[in-house]
């Protein structure tokens, strides 16, 4: 999973005085653009971007310049790619709302919190199980950590069994898979498969291969994502722009989910939102019972 890494001020910072001298009059020409190191990763840089909704700006990390071109128009296309000095992690976190089936159960309504950069899940279920039961279940897994809650955020019981399964979730939504190619950087490969772009890479952080297809608009329309010993894919159709203010991002209202080819979730969105606020703190309970 996802080490945390504070970077110093001094780093966060060093891209500011580039986005400064933009509006420089008098700036002297451009150098040759800085070239990818043979370790295939760059350094981490970040400059400040506006947050969708005029909520002040937040540093934002600058597309590494490990990152093809492929990789960038894809951000760009479904809104993770913002300002002229390139940010392609712009999206942090969604929420989504959808109705259909999960895992056997018919879902009325189901409740999905996303965190791409801690990596997080929280999914709030509720329907009726296969066997007919009532369903009413809050799954969580944060990081190294998997969960239930009672409530949300409230009476957590471990579930240290069911992170295998709940970690790759993250990958099959359009972002998470290309946050995947995105930390790959320079060891994300493209090949063309019957004439569509496909971008593979594996995030050093979490180890789980992921392929992305993309439509001729640039646009994640299926994944498949590989870890342990398992293949998840997931399908996006119905791509719209009416989930909140049209210059922000776009999301499917389709999503399907398979694992290992079976059917695992047909999911109908019904309302979306980028860059919410979510939080996943991890229960003493669970820390105190996954330690002993």
């Amino acid at each position: 999973m996802r080490s945390m890494v504070i970077l110093g001020i001094g780093v966060l910072l060093a891209a500011a005085p580039v986005a400064a001298q933009r509006g420089m009059a008098n700036q002297p020409p451009a150098g040759p653009p800085p070239a990818c190191p043979p370790s295939g990763y760059s350094q981490p840089y970040y400059a400040l971007f506006g947050q969708n909704g005029g909520d002040g700006q937040t540093a934002f990390e600058i597309a590494s310049v490990c990152i093809g071109p492929e990789v960038r128009e894809a951000a760009v296309a479904i809104g993770m790619g913002r300002n002229r000095l390139l940010a392609v992690k712009n999206v942090i976190t969604v929420m989504f709302s959808a109705e259909g089936t999960f895992a056997g159960s018919k879902l009325t309504k189901a409740d999905f919190h996303m965190a791409y950069y801690l990596p997080a899940l929280r999914m709030f279920l509720e329907g009726t199980r296969p066997d007919g039961k009532p369903l009413k279940d809050i799954q969580v897994f944060a990081d190294t950590y998997a969960w239930n809650e009672a409530q949300e955020g409230r009476g957590a019981t471990p579930a240290m069994n069911a992170l295998n399964d709940r970690a790759p979730l993250l990958k099959l939504t359009p972002f998470g898979a290309l946050w995947s190619v995105i930390e790959a950087e320079g060891h994300t490969t493209v090949t063309t498969v019957n004439g569509r772009t496909v971008l593979t890479g594996t995030s050093p952080h979490d180890g789980i291969e992921v392929s992305t297809t993309l439509d001729a608009g640039h646009r994640p329309v299926e994944v498949t994502a590989k870890a342990n010993g398992h293949t998840w894919g997931a399908t996006f159709a119905d791509y719209r722009d009416t989930w909140e203010s049209k210059y922000l991002v776009i999301f499917p209202s389709q999503i399907r989910w398979t694992l290992d080819g079976k059917s695992l979730a047909d999911l109908k969105v019904t309302a979306f939102k980028s860059n919410p606020y979510v939080v996943f703190p991890i229960p003493d309970a669970v820390r105190q019972r996954t330690s002993n």
